[in-house]
């Protein structure tokens, strides 16, 4: 199974200053950054040929940033992951309190990925830091540890 996907792939062999000086393994970290940032950011039912792929609408949370609120929301997002996103193993989600905006959603999503090396069965943790601000709009980046 490859690590990336087919249009990274392509885009690298017709562009390869795009993953110049990026190891094997950060390169598969931001496929599945990209990836679930597309896939998070998609409204269910917006894709015909799988209609289960993305998440509920949520332009509406603004004022609705209850505990069950956060519950679904993020089980929705686990949902997802497992489903879609198998480069990413035993995924798991953290509610985190957000410090710089009053109406944004901050989670933790960690689990571990398999080495992108060849032959390299190793599983290395990764976690990344997923916001939904108050449009709905969702941002994913690497966590970076401090």
């Amino acid at each position: 199974m490859y690590k990336i996907s087919l249009l990274e792939r392509l885009s690298a062999l017709e562009e390869p200053l795009l993953v110049a000086g990026r190891s094997v393994d950060r390169q598969l970290r931001d496929s599945i950054v990209g990836h679930l940032r597309k896939l998070l950011n998609t409204r269910a039912g917006s894709v015909p040929i799988d209609p289960n792929y993305g998440m509920p609408d949520m332009s509406n949370i603004a004022g609705s940033f209850a505990l069950g609120t956060t519950e679904s929301l993020s089980e929705s997002i686990i949902r997802q992951v497992v489903r879609y996103e198998k480069r990413l193993l035993n995924p798991k989600i953290t509610v985190e309190e957000e410090k710089r905006e009053v109406i944004t959603l901050r989670f933790e999503l960690s689990g571990q990925v398999a080495s992108a090396q060849e032959g390299d069965d190793v599983l290395q943790p990764f976690a990344m830091i997923i916001r939904v601000n108050s449009s709905g709009q969702v941002f994913v980046e690497p966590k970076v540890d401090r």
